[in-house]
């Protein structure tokens, strides 16, 4: 599903279909089939051209571009929930907590090695190993936030995956739009809350991972083709970049895809939650 804009310049048509298809760069894959003359005397002057293809689920559920134009823009609106212990949560959490690693080239904090943890209660009991302790927590973990989508008057059902110091909760719900909310703004909230509730029930390392119906792998794909529409549009700009902000690491994902792109460099600036990728031409 695309459509071919032709402007002056190539920024120019870029911003022209934006405009009809109402969307942002990432809810497109922009390619540049025509950069266009500028000519001498007004002769030789050709439009550059450009095809936006909608990349963004969501949108491709319209079927056609002309759907797309006319539809109801407020009905995205009407599927955004807040996720009653996403306040709670700015409040209560610390800086850059559940951030799995540095966005650029930092370590990763070691994985457990399995070693054989003692309870600290001196009740005499048998201690237990800490792959047994992370079970137990992301259980736990996976109740609470069980209990949170109850409390939003929403059903789903819930599995719990661990690999290595990885726990990905995957949820499945009916109600998948409330619960991922706009850019996945209510599942991050949720996800947070769940990195905090494990961290204070499990002593070690461990990155909690929350998904809806596959979203997180679907979110990477915008946001891979994101950091390639705006790698483009950095080197035609003489400035830097800004993007909108967004989680540590959905940061990181840019980051890595723009890392192996020739004359292009990417930095973090801002501080949590309101952090934003800078895109810049070297």
């Amino acid at each position: 599903m695309y459509r071919i804009y032709r402007e002056e310049t190539v920024d120019r048509a870029i911003a022209k279909g934006l405009e009809e298809l109402q969307v942002t760069e990432s809810d497109i894959r922009i390619d540049v089939e025509d950069e266009g003359k500028r000519g001498i005397l007004g002769f030789g002057k050709k439009d550059a051209a450009v095809r936006l293809t909608v990349i963004n689920p969501e949108l491709k559920m319209y079927g056609s571009i002309e759907a797309l134009i006319s539809r109801d823009v407020e009905k995205e609106d009407s599927v955004i929930a807040e996720a009653p212990a996403e306040k709670e949560a700015a409040e209560t959490a610390p800086e850059d907590a559940g951030s799995s690693m540095e966005e650029t080239g930092g370590k990763t904090t070691p994985e457990p090695s399995g070693e054989v943890t003692a309870d600290e209660s001196d009740t005499g009991a048998p201690p237990r190993d800490n792959k047994a302790l992370m079970r137990e927590a992301a259980e736990q973990t996976q109740h609470y936030i069980d209990s949170i989508i109850r409390d939003m008057n929403l059903e789903g059902t819930s599995g719990t995956a661990i690999k290595g110091n990885e726990i990905r909760i995957d949820i499945e719900s009916p109600a998948a739009a409330k619960l991922i909310g706009k850019r996945g703004a209510t599942l991050n909230a949720l996800q947070e809350v769940a990195q905090n509730y494990f961290n204070s029930i499990h002593r070690s390392y461990g990155i909690i991972i929350l998904d809806v119906g596959d979203y997180r792998e679907k979110r990477r794909e915008t946001l891979e083709n994101l950091a390639m529409n705006m790698s483009k549009k950095a080197l035609r700009s003489n400035g830097p970049l800004r993007l909108e902000p967004m989680p540590s690491f959905e940061r990181k994902i840019m980051h890595h895809v723009l890392s192996d792109i020739e004359n292009i460099e990417t930095y973090s600036e801002g501080s949590e939650p309101n952090r934003y990728l800078v895109i810049e031409k070297k």
